[in-house]
C-alpha cells in the first residue's frame, strides 16, 4: 500500500513508478511470486510465509541496477 501511495512523489521527482493506479484499493498487483521490479519503486509478494528471504535475490538484482553493480563472473578464480 505504501509503495502504491508513494508513486505520485516519484513521478514529481521525475522517475518511473510501478505503473499501477495510485489508489491502493483498486491497484492490481501481480500474482504471488511475480513482482513489479521495473521502476524505482519495487514490490513483490512471495508464498514463503512471513519472511523476506524468498524475495532477497530479486531485490538485490533490482538494487544492483541503481548502484551500477554487476554480479561477479563465475569463471573468475580468486
Amino acid at each position: 500500500m505504501a509503495a502504491v501511495a508513494a508513486q505520485p512523489v516519484f513521478r514529481i521527482l521525475g522517475t518511473r513508478d510501478m505503473r499501477v493506479p495510485d489508489d491502493y484499493r483498486v491497484a492490481q498487483m501481480p500474482p504471488v511470486n511475480d513482482g513489479l521490479l521495473g521502476g524505482r519503486i519495487a514490490w513483490r509478494q512471495h508464498d514463503g510465509g512471513h519472511t523476506e528471504a524468498p524475495n532477497m535475490k530479486y531485490f538485490i538484482r533490482w538494487a544492483d541496477k541503481f548502484i551500477h553493480h554487476s554480479a561477479p563472473n563465475a569463471d573468475v578464480v580468486h
